[in-house]
Order: C-alpha cells, then structure tokens, then sequence
C-alpha cells in the first residue's frame, strides 16, 4: 500500500495562484496535486495580513501567520514545536531571513525538511545586492541547507553556485508543472505572425532588450511582416516603451500591461510563438503556460527549458541568447507561418507539458523524494 504523507509547504505569501508570484504558484499547484493523490497537505503562510480571506478554490489547507520585522511570529513557533517528528516539511525560498530561523526551530523539533530555492541562486540572481549576498551567505543561508534533509533544483543552472559545497546526492533535480490548458489546436492563423513574451518586466534579467534588439533588427533588415506583444508590468515599464520608440519599432510591439485570466488566455492564443530570452530564471511558469496552450517557444538555455524544447521539437532553444540568434528565429518562424508548418511544433509543446511536466508525476516524484 502507498504511504500516505503529513507534507507541510513554508512559503512567503497565501500560495494564490492568481498573483503573479512564480514560487506562490508552483507551491499552489504542487500541494494541491498531493492532496489529490491522498496526502494530508497543509501550506503554511507567512503574510502581512493573514487575517485577510484567501479567497481561491484550494484542496489543502491554509495557515497563515504573521510575518514579523525580527524573528517569528510567536504562533508559527509554537506549530512548529507541535509537529509530529514524522511530518514532511518543504521550504521554498532562498534568501529568507524568517526561514533561516525556521530551520533553526525544525532541527531543534528533529524535523526533517526540503529546501527549494526557486532560482535564487542562478548567477545572475546573485549579482542582485551581491555585496549583501555574499555576506548572508556564509552567516545564514549555508547554514539552512546544511539543515536541509535534501536540496531541491528546479533547473540545472541553479547549482552553479552552490553545487561544490555539498555531496552530490543531496541535490535532486525536478522541475515544475504545468496544468494543462485543456486547449487541442493551434489557433494562431492571422494574415502576420504573433510574436509574444508574458512576465515581469524586468529588462536585464528576462532579456527583453534582447528581444526588442532582434525584433528591430528583424523588422528593418529582413523586412519582418510580424509585430510583438510584451504582457506585463513592472517599474520598467516605460523605460522598455521608450527603448521600443527609440529602436524605431513603436508601430510594431504593443504593450497591454499585465493581463490575467481569459483576457491573458485571449492574448496568448494569438500568438504565433512565445519568446523568452531571459538570461535568469529558475524555471519560467509563462513558457510552460504557453506550451500548454499549443503554443511554440523559443527560448535561451538560462530559462533551464531549452533541452526540454529541443528535446520534444516543441520551438527553438536559442544557440546563443543573442540578437543574431533571435533575429534569425523570428525569420525562420515567419516562413513557417506563411507556409502553415507550426501545427507539427505546437503539438510538440503540448506533448511536452502532458509528458514532462505533468503536475500528477512532478508531485509523485517530490513525495518519493519525502520519504527516501
């Protein structure tokens, strides 16, 4: 008979999957998976306002606690000291003060946990307030993953950093689902191929001066018919608006600011492919919604899923994030949309989802890892 598990998921926020926070979401879609298959799940918030509701369908259970300016709140510290030594703990989140000190509490209790990162230590993630980084590192976040009972990657690139420090079998690599859209044909048919990116805009991090580079160079000196679409926002915002004016291309890339639910549906199904050039990330939640909606990707090795794109020929993994190489993407896809070959790639990207990032065998796969 399958073992049955107590998981308990720590994570900044109410794990809502309507926000855009990545690591909220993954938690959302990983514990309420587990529930499913039986288990008794729990997430365990910390928020500034835990007496606000948190009004989302959810088959796990919602705690939330306090988040306090020094140390924790005194409930979360007496939960933690009632735990049952037998229980699942899983932390997600690096560089987080509170559960450094979390930790510290699960040790004393003889509570094993699982800690997942979420990209904070891809390099350029930790270019990010390097200085700070570097001295936090060796007072605080070492400490916790030497606590943890194995160390989680979502991507390859994440254990750049880290990945000398430890033996190599406390490290195991799974990435994140992806629900699957329920969407079966590709519907990006118009007369102009549809080029889109959907996220946070953040300029250097997710490679968007790239992208408006390439799509210029493909407009001007390859007479490129398609336009682009950037959903998002973010306090670069306009600053990527005057970039696009002063590239010329402010007739071609529209700029529809962050959408959400059928209206981000509607928007993405337009598109003729799903670009993300970023030169981070743990593991991007757009490119696999993208993907699930049948939609080809093209994206950079950092997004950690271009062998899983080449793999299942579901796009384009970009031999180097680089305008050339984005420039001669966006020709190459504009032929395939004039010709009508897409629709063999975009049953790619769903194969993808259903086969390598299904939510279903991700879950099963971090249960197994709970009770090794």
């Amino acid at each position: 008979m399958e073992t049955r598990l107590n998981i308990i998921h720590l994570v900044l926020g109410k794990a809502n999957p309507n926000r855009m926070n990545g690591v909220n979401k993954v938690v959302y879609h990983l514990a309420n998976s587990q529930a499913r298959q039986g288990h008794t799940v729990e997430v365990w918030g910390i928020t500034t306002d835990p007496g606000a509701p948190a009004a989302f369908d959810r088959d796990f259970s919602l705690k939330l606690f306090q988040s306090c300016q020094l140390g924790l709140s005194s409930q979360l510290v007496k939960a933690i000291r009632e735990l049952n030594t037998h229980t699942t703990f899983h932390i997600h989140g690096g560089f987080i003060f509170d559960f450094f000190l979390v930790s510290r509490h699960l040790k004393k209790s003889h509570i094993s946990f699982v800690f997942t990162p979420h990209g904070a230590y891809n390099r350029v993630a930790m270019e990010r307030s390097k200085y700070t980084k570097k001295l936090y590192f060796p007072l605080f976040e070492k400490s916790l993953l030497k606590r943890a009972k194995y160390i989680h990657l979502i991507g390859k690139s994440e254990g750049a950093v880290v990945g000398d420090m430890f033996d190599k079998d406390k490290f195991k690599l799974i990435p994140n689902g992806q629900t699957s859209s329920g969407m079966a044909t590709y519907t990006a048919n118009g007369s102009v191929p549809v080029f889109g990116f959907m996220g946070r805009i953040d300029i250097h991090t997710k490679g968007l001066d790239l992208l408006l580079k390439g799509f210029a160079n493909y407009k001007m000196n390859c007479q490129g018919k398609g336009i682009l679409i950037i959903m998002g926002g973010g306090v670069e915002l306009q600053k990527l608006k005057l970039d696009a004016i002063e590239l010329g291309i402010q007739d071609a890339v529209q700029f529809p600011g962050a959408v959400f639910g059928k209206e981000k549906l509607q928007m993405l199904s337009r598109l003729t492919a799903f670009y993300h050039t970023s030169r981070n990330e743990g593991m991007p939640g757009a490119v696999l919604e993208a993907a699930s909606l049948g939609i080809p990707c093209v994206v950079s090795e950092e997004t950690n899923v271009k062998s899983y794109v080449e793999d299942f020929q579901a796009g384009i993994g970009l031999a180097k994030n680089t305008v050339k190489h984005i420039t001669e993407s966006l020709s190459y896809l504009e032929k395939l949309h004039d010709h009508q070959n897409l629709k063999p790639l975009s049953a790619n990207a769903q194969r993808m989802i259903k086969q390598a990032f299904n939510w279903d065998v991700i879950s099963a796969e971090m249960c197994e890892l709970y009770a090794s």
